[in-house]
């Protein structure tokens, strides 16, 4: 779903951009209007996670603070606390035709890459060419201690449904430097102080590019594989790697190769089989089903309903997929005890196993850029419990999650694109004890330290073949 989306708005981002022109406070509250509207019409699920009584005083207390000229990077900053009340990791917030992780600066960018866990970062790249010790601990930037520099921009992170952080975390170690510039500061030079073992040293880096942090992170990515891929690390002991749900022209089929994966899978007997769906930041949700057809034990029902707003036409300009209005809406959309739903028979009957679906011992890889259609399919083998599970607390939500199609709404004053996910899906027969706003958590949490990363060391493929290997199937969990 992400790659369509992100395609989406380069084509709206083309029509009509604008510098980061002062704001009139009349056109502030314009697009405040129709921000506000638009959420009302589209958004399926709103206040899942906030309440509407505290929702509205979040409205009335941003709007009343858009009463005198603002800059575009003002206005998106300020309504950034808006997007993230709703929780919702599939919400877009993206100034037209720009890199969403970089809105507003494509210099004076902090030059290093860090890694973050908990409240401490340490440096695992560096996009520039002042030489630092991999592996150091930030304490500071510009005198500003590491623990409050994350607190100031975990807020800002909206890539994660309910209250999962794993997400957000991810995107630190990614974007950083693009938060960084948006929600605190962007400056010619950074003075950093870190601890290099027991020396705690002071320097001044100069500011990098965005090109320069996009060369450096491609040239040191891991090398291209095919996106399914099926290797066998011993003789009983299969790994099944699928990085996202869906398939590009010139790609493997997904359907062929699910089919001659388990039929091989089938013809070696294997006794183990390790799923690796981390950073797979989801996609079609009928791949997410194809592929538990051949995993799951017996039939199982995956949807229990998929919510809508409403049924009417939203009353305001936008894009939306022209299928949706012209057909979906009038013969898909009900009105039930549920509210509004999208009543799409096929994702939501009873789905029957494959004659020759794997039974043996399944183990699936998460992270917290397992996302979207990745956590709806891990929900339900993970309720099904089919499944153990290691790594860490996805960024996707255990119950629900708000995506599918999307309503794209450029806001005509400031240029910023708002992107609307249009169904809520609802999981089916979800445990009692699953927490409101958890994602899927782990039943072995294995976090890897900065030596695995620089190393660039797969800790948690490792332990998990040490789990397989070992007669008890019991190790201490990795913190």
């Amino acid at each position: 779903m992400k790659k369509v989306f992100l395609s989406i708005v380069l084509l709206v981002g083309l029509m009509l951009q604008t510098k980061s022109q002062t704001l009139t406070p009349e056109q502030l509250q314009a697009d405040f209007d129709l921000f506000r509207k638009a959420l009302h019409e589209v958004h399926p699920q709103p206040y899942l996670y906030t309440s509407k009584s505290t929702f509205d005083s979040l409205f009335t207390a941003t709007r009343a603070r858009l009463n005198q000229p603002m800059s575009q990077q003002g206005f998106y900053t300020s309504m950034t606390p808006l997007i993230a009340a709703l929780h919702d990791g599939h919400m877009k917030w993206i100034v037209s035709g720009k890199d969403q992780h970089y809105p507003f600066f494509t210099d004076q960018l902090f030059p290093l890459q860090l890694y973050f866990t908990g409240k401490k970062a340490w440096i695992s790249g560096n996009y520039g060419s002042t030489e630092v010790p991999l592996g150091a601990e930030v304490l500071s930037i510009d005198g500003k201690p590491v623990s409050d520099i994350i607190e100031q921009l975990l807020p800002n992170i909206t890539f994660a449904d309910g209250f999962t952080m794993q997400g957000k975390y991810e995107e630190l170690n990614h974007f950083f430097s693009g938060y960084y510039a948006t929600y605190i500061t962007a400056s010619p030079t950074y003075e950093v102080i870190f601890q290099d073992g027991i020396v705690q040293k002071t320097i001044t880096l100069p500011a990098v590019t965005e090109e320069m942090v996009k060369t450096y992170t491609e040239k040191n990515k891991p090398a291209s594989q095919p996106p399914f891929r099926l290797t066998y690390p011993s003789s009983n002991t299969a790994i099944l790697t699928i990085e996202r749900f869906w398939s590009g022209k010139n790609e493997p089929d997904y359907s062929k190769f699910l089919k001659e994966t388990f039929r091989q899978i089938e013809e070696k007997q294997i006794q183990h089989l390790v799923l690796d769906i981390r950073n797979n930041e989801g996609g079609e949700e009928k791949y997410g089903i194809e592929l538990y057809e051949y995993l799951a034990k017996q039939s199982f029902h995956y949807y229990d309903h998929i919510k809508v707003a409403r049924k009417e036409k939203i009353s305001f300009a936008a894009w939306r997929p022209g299928i949706y209005d012209k057909l979906l809406r009038k013969l898909l959309v009900k009105k039930t005890a549920n509210g509004y739903v999208f009543n799409y028979p096929k994702a939501l009957k009873t789905t029957t196993s494959k004659r020759n679906a794997y039974k043996g011992d399944l183990l699936i890889l998460v992270n917290g850029n397992s996302f979207s259609v990745t956590t709806e399919f891990s929900a339900r083998v993970h309720a099904d419990k089919r499944a153990t599970f290691i790594g860490q607390e996805t960024a996707g939500g255990y119950r629900t999650n708000s995506s599918g199609l999307f309503t794209i709404v450029q806001l005509p004053n400031s240029k910023i694109d708002l992107g609307i996910p249009m169904f809520g899906f609802q999981m089916a027969n979800v445990p009692a004890e699953i927490q409101h706003g958890q994602g899927i958590v782990p039943d072995y949490i294995v976090t890897p330290a900065i030596e695995d990363i620089i190393k660039k060391r797969d800790k948690v493929m490792e332990y998990t073949l040490q789990l397989i290997g070992s007669k008890a199937a019991v190790l201490p969990a990795s913190k």
